[in-house]
């Protein structure tokens, strides 16, 4: 299966990198940056504003979860507080156990990926305008948690590597620094930066 390079997302975001990063909502940065901060200073699983935010922000609302895995879910962000290497199966594997309305276990793996990003941006997001950038594809016609999970992690590993090697290159400048001018006030690692660059390259590609 072939993804989207390093190359291929560059060409990409370089195209017109202001309208890219002028399509930024504002939004965005506040919220994940209100939340990244609040989650040094909280207990989220008592936390009910925070939790709202995140649920609102990251698209927990999902009419086939139950209040059991919205309760579990934050819980299990409150362990991670003290883990130095979350593991991303894990956190999935646990969530996939909680089974939803009609009684059945649910992939949840772009939870999974939005709540260690917003313990940690080194983290990448995983929603519909990441896959979309990356051109990554489904997992829906696969059985079982173990075919998803490796398919997930393959597209997680490489939207890592991807994001590394972009920040390293040089030709990204531009593009980064056009960001730094829309957002002065906002001081994101570089990483978060292209995370929502490329986010945003996936909400516009037709």
């Amino acid at each position: 299966m072939k993804y989207r390079t390093a190359s291929d997302l560059k060409d990409l975001l370089l195209e017109d990198f202001e309208n890219v990063v002028n399509k930024i909502p504002q939004e965005k940065l506040d919220v994940y940056l209100y939340l990244h901060r609040e989650f040094q200073n909280t207990y989220v699983p008592d936390d009910s504003l925070y939790q709202f935010i995140f649920r609102y922000f990251f698209r927990l609302d999902n009419p086939s979860l139950t209040n059991e895995f919205e309760t579990s879910y934050f819980k299990l962000m409150e362990e991670q507080r003290k883990e130095e290497r979350p593991n991303i199966v894990q956190i999935t594997k646990s969530l996939y156990e909680i089974k939803n309305h009609k009684g059945n276990p649910t992939m949840q793996f772009p939870l999974a990926a939005s709540m260690l990003h917003a313990i940690n941006p080194q983290f990448p997001t995983y929603d519909s305008d990441i896959v979309k950038a990356f051109d990554f594809s489904s997992t829906y016609h696969l059985s079982g948690f173990e075919k998803k999970m490796k398919r997930y992690m393959k597209q997680y590993q490489h939207a890592y590597r991807t994001y590394t090697e972009l920040i390293d290159d040089e030709a990204m400048e531009p593009m980064f620094k056009h960001f730094d001018e829309r957002f002065r006030d906002y001081n994101l690692p570089k990483i978060k930066k292209l995370d929502l660059m490329t986010a945003q390259l996936g909400n516009i590609i037709q």
